[in-house]
Parts: C-alpha cells; sequence; structure tokens
C-alpha cells in the first residue's frame, strides 16, 4: 500500500517537473533557435493542446490497458520525449517531441487521480491533498534546478534531470502492485470531515447538470490559477511600477503559498466538509483579487497574493474529490473529464486576460479575473441548491395540513379571546 502511494505522489511530482521544464528554459530556449517570445507562446499552446488530447486516450486506454501499463508508457514516452528535446532538434521537431511530452503529462494526472479516488473513498481529499503537494513541490523544484544548471553553462541539461527521472518511474510502475478497493479502504489513515450524503433524488438530467456545474467550477478555477501564473509578474511591473526582479518574486510568493496551502489542505479537511472548505476558499480568492485592484502598494500586493495562493491551494482537488462524492459510481468520467476541463481553463483563460491586458491594461485584467472567481461563486451555489432535496407531494400536503391546522387553532385563540372580553 505504501509503494503505491509513494509512487503515485512521485508521478505527480514528475509532473509538476515536466510541465515547468520549458517555462524555465524558455529565454535559453529562443535564443538558441534564435525566434521570439510569439514562438515561445507557440510552443506552451501545443503543449496545452497535447495535455487536452492527452485526457480523451488516456480515457480510451483505461478501458483496455491495466492501469500499470498506461503509467509505464507515460513515464516511458516522456522519457523519451524529454532525451530527445535536450538534443536540441530542428525547432519544428521540439513542437511535436513537446505536444506529446504533455499528453504523457495528461495521462499520469487522470490515472492516477482516478486510482486514488477508487481506492480510497474516506481518505479522498486527504490523498488528492498529497498529490498536489507533490506536483507543486515539482514546479517549485525545476526553476531551481534550472538556475544551477544556467549557471554552469548546462541549460539543456534540465531535460535530462526530468528524463531520466521519467526513466526511473517507468521502471518502478513495471513493479508496483495496485491494492483492490477494499485492502485500500480497510488501511488505516486520516479520514475526510463526514460529508453530506451524496443526493440521491436527482433523475439522469440533475445528474448531468450536476456535472456540468463541476466542469464549470474547475474551467473557471484553472482560468483563474493559468492568468495569475502568467501575469503576476506583469501585473506587478506595470500595475504597481515594481522593478522585474522584483516583481519576479511574486510568483514564487503565490506558488510558495500554493505548496505551503496544500499541505495545510490535508489537515483543514479532516475538519471541515468540503462545501464549506471551497465556499471558504473561492470568497477569500474574490475578495483578494478585487482588493488588489484598490491596493495600489507593492507590500500590500505581495501579502494580498501570499493570501491568495493559500486560499486557492486546495481548490483543485477539493473540487474533484467533491465532484466524485455528488456522482458516485461515475469515478473515471468525473475525473477524466475534470482533468481536461482543466487543460482547457489554463489555455483559454490566460489568452481572454492577455487580450484584456492589452485593450484595457492590468485593472482590467484584475477585475476580468474577480468575476472569473465570481462565476465559480455561482456554480457552487448552484450545486448547493442541487443538494437540497425538494419535499415530496406527501411531505407538501402534510406540511399545508399542518399550517392549515396552525390558522384553525390561531382562529379558536382570537375567537375566545374575544368572547371573554364580552362576558367581561
Amino acid at each position: 500500500m505504501k509503494h503505491f502511494a509513494w509512487a503515485s505522489y512521485a508521478m505527480y511530482f514528475l509532473a509538476g517537473l515536466m510541465m515547468t521544464t520549458i517555462g524555465s528554459v524558455m529565454p535559453q530556449l529562443l535564443r538558441h533557435y534564435d525566434a521570439t517570445y510569439k514562438t515561445g507562446g507557440e510552443l506552451i499552446f501545443a503543449g496545452a493542446i497535447g495535455f487536452l488530447l492527452g485526457v480523451p486516450v488516456s480515457t480510451a486506454l483505461m478501458r483496455r490497458w491495466s492501469d500499470n501499463a498506461i503509467l509505464f508508457s507515460a513515464a516511458l514516452l516522456i522519457a523519451a520525449m524529454q532525451l530527445a528535446i535536450s538534443g536540441l532538434p530542428p525547432l519544428g521537431a521540439v513542437y511535436a517531441l513537446h505536444f506529446v511530452n504533455c499528453m504523457g503529462a495528461s495521462a499520469i494526472e487522470t490515472v492516477v487521480a482516478s486510482l486514488m479516488m477508487e481506492r480510497f473513498v474516506g481518505r479522498r481529499a486527504v490523498v488528492m491533498s498529497y498529490l498536489e503537494v507533490a506536483f507543486g513541490v515539482g514546479a517549485l523544484a525545476m526553476p531551481m534546478i534550472a538556475s544551477l544548471l544556467i549557471g554552469r553553462g548546462v541549460w539543456h541539461a534540465v531535460f535530462y534531470a526530468t528524463g531520466g527521472l521519467a526513466l526511473w518511474m517507468a521502471v518502478v510502475w513495471r513493479f508496483v502492485r495496485i491494492p483492490g478497493e477494499a485492502e485500500a479502504s480497510a488501511a488505516s489513515g486520516a479520514t475526510d470531515a463526514r460529508a453530506e450524503d451524496p443526493p440521491t433524488h436527482l433523475g439522469r438530467a440533475g445528474k448531468g447538470l450536476m456535472l456540468s456545474l463541476f466542469l464549470l467550477m474547475i474551467f473557471f478555477y484553472c482560468g483563474i490559477e493559468g492568468s495569475l501564473n502568467n501575469f503576476i509578474s506583469s501585473t506587478f511591473i506595470d500595475y504597481l511600477g515594481e522593478s522585474s526582479s522584483a516583481a519576479s518574486l511574486s510568483v514564487g510568493v503565490y506558488w510558495g503559498a500554493m505548496v505551503a496551502g496544500r499541505l495545510a489542505t490535508g489537515w483543514i479537511i479532516r475538519k471541515v466538509t468540503y462545501g464549506r472548505y471551497l465556499l471558504a476558499s473561492i470568497a477569500i480568492t474574490a475578495a483578494g483579487l478585487a482588493g488588489f485592484v484598490w491596493l495600489r502598494s507593492a507590500a500590500a500586493g505581495y501579502a494580498v497574493i501570499l493570501a491568495i495562493g493559500l486560499a486557492m491551494s486546495g481548490i483543485y482537488s477539493i473540487t474533484m474529490v467533491y465532484a466524485n462524492h455528488s456522482l458516485p459510481g461515475l469515478t473515471r468520467l468525473v475525473t477524466s473529464l475534470i482533468t481536461g476541463m482543466a487543460g482547457l481553463g489554463a489555455a483559454v483563460f490566460p489568452a481572454i486576460v492577455g487580450y484584456a491586458m492589452d485593450a484595457g491594461g492590468p485593472r482590467a485584467a484584475l477585475w476580468l479575473t474577480t468575476g472569473f472567481a465570481g462565476l465559480y461563486l455561482a456554480a457552487l451555489a448552484a450545486v448547493f441548491a442541487l443538494y437540497r432535496k425538494p419535499p415530496s407531494a406527501d411531505e407538501a400536503d402534510a406540511a399545508a395540513r399542518r399550517a392549515a391546522e396552525a390558522q384553525d387553532g390561531a382562529a379558536r385563540g382570537r375567537r375566545q379571546a374575544e368572547g371573554q372580553a364580552e362576558g367581561r
């Protein structure tokens, strides 16, 4: 059991490393190919499309292959692509290699998350928070690794590092035993807070609406995260007047807070229900984004980014857990769709926010991002409404009879009081 859990966390760590590798050495890569940042944007977009395509491909493979085989193949694929990019082939080949690379990362996230959801039913939020910590640590570690290698003049060796780890993980998943659901459920460990039972009154249309709401929530959340990831530094420079070097710290503050918050999520979610956690988190995020517009101070900006990072840290994993809890029996479908929608949001919304930055400046972009948080909040409120069971016809009739009896009793009381008054 422990081997399976740690191998899963290591795969998310690998995904975090891989997804930030290109970005960590982007200036050096573009300089090598004598390319512009437009090329860099196209390269990132190619990776986003690869990630999106990887979701339906991995979902289809889960119906035909074993989970071990998919994870072995995905890790091997990433190893091959990273090692090929390290040789600095023609730029067109780098596009194709990065596209396939992100398909492999998508398969890892889809399959590992599905396994965790199925195996740890009573501990989904706790184990997903650990997975998200592993991903965040990988995303934080890669820029530091890249900085060390860039300083030594061997920046392209970052691809050796990621490729070597991926190759090792391919070997590991050839031998990892995936526990059965009963065995995993019986394993000891911290459990999530007692959540409200899934709604049983929803028909097919109601369940479809519930799933659509959760997909919208993930879409808006990943839009917020992707937008902040790409435009925090620019906002500090253009809106708060910070220098480029100082503004770059904002990304580190944001991701440092995200990792710290994910560590805390595993403890918080043992005491707070999924719905309450998400409501508090998105409310703080929306308030922080709105506050950023009004607090025209760099010090306040760093404090707000810290608060936003902490608040947002568990939203993705807990939204996925809440969706699976609300729609039991559909784990693989729900997890796959949420993973795909996350990739779509991360690809679409930064482009919209980038247009807003050009057209209306940082203030317009901040209000737009705040609006995304408001839309997430509205979708969450709709989920809460679906949880409330409407009264049945019998219950409505009984309530009406009780109300009528109460009215009759009140009328008799008034008549008796009037009679006593007349007697006096």
